[in-house]
């Protein structure tokens, strides 16, 4: 008898257990985006006149400059009394792919993702952020102490890249590894993709991966919004400046012109100062096709 109600105490702790926990941890955890759940789904019910759909992606990748591109959305949509879908994808092609199914009508563009566009005629050139600078530099980085000086060190080390379609987080890095004579897969001894540079930049800090290319924005970006970062990391090589990703819209769009006026005044405008700033960016500046590298997909 005494066996039995253990057994039955036993059982309804477990039950207990099993129904409380999932509260308890809930509980605990700090609010935040998971970027993997953050997308919106995109309609395929036809066009609403009414709403500007914006596609993105984070380049720093955190909560903080999510809410951030948000706030910079609606005040873009505010202007042309529209209002916004914001549409958060965690891969670079998955922001193209809607672009050219025409599912979204403006797109915060990466430089490497402009550049890997198939049908770049279809697009209008809208304006490119300006952060005291309109380019950035690539930028290989490892951790303070570590031994690792020169990208021949790096051989048989474990490496992060952002993203295929990122020009600093990987088209650039990947483009020399090639003209060397080898691959990502031959030269390190295991690489994968954080889809985030703020990521990347974290993986080396925690020491989970050797090293990792970023560009040098997002490392100044993180700096300035988390203590310790600067000090933590050594640059051991910075490649050829690039023009900072582009936003775009479609060649036939009917607010193209409008949009683009917003953005080249934007810094006129107090209500969005701090915004911008939090962000780095003082301004946004005319850019053409020309700016960016020409590059064709592995895919």
């Amino acid at each position: 008898m005494k066996k039995v109600v253990i057994g039955l105490v036993v059982i309804i702790l477990s039950i207990t257990l099993l129904v409380t926990l999932p509260f308890m941890f809930k509980s605990n955890q700090e609010d935040y985006i998971d970027f993997s759940k953050v997308s919106e789904n995109v309609d395929d019910n036809g066009k609403d006149d009414d709403t500007l759909r914006i596609g993105l992606i984070s380049v720093a990748g955190d909560n903080k400059s999510y809410i951030l591109e948000k706030e910079l959305a609606n005040y873009i949509g505010e202007k042309l009394n529209k209002k916004v879908k914001l549409i958060q994808k965690k891969s670079y092609s998955d922001i193209n792919l809607l672009l050219k199914n025409n599912q979204i009508d403006v797109a915060f563009l990466s430089t490497g993702a402009y550049s890997l566009y198939e049908d770049k005629e279809s697009l209008e050139l809208l304006a490119r952020p300006n952060r005291g600078k309109a380019y950035y530099h690539p930028i290989i980085i490892t951790k303070n102490d570590s031994n690792i000086n020169t990208i021949e060190e790096l051989k048989n080390n474990s490496f992060a890249f952002v993203d295929t379609y990122s020009y600093s987080g990987y088209l650039v890095f990947n483009d020399y590894l090639k003209k060397n004579g080898t691959t990502a897969n031959k030269f390190f001894s295991n690489s994968y993709f954080t889809h985030s540079h703020e990521e990347s930049i974290n993986q080396v800090i925690n020491g989970r991966v050797s090293a990792a290319i970023v560009d040098d924005w997002a490392l100044q970006y993180m700096s300035s919004n988390f203590s310790g970062i600067e000090n933590n990391i050594k640059i051991i090589k910075t490649f050829p400046e690039v023009a900072t990703g582009p936003v775009v819209t479609h060649k036939n769009y009917e607010d193209k012109e409008k949009i683009k006026q917003i953005l080249l005044s934007i810094d006129k405008d107090d209500s969005i100062k701090n915004v911008l700033s939090q962000l780095q960016i003082e301004k946004y500046e005319e850019t053409k096709a020309s700016d960016y590298p020409d590059l064709i997909s592995e895919d």
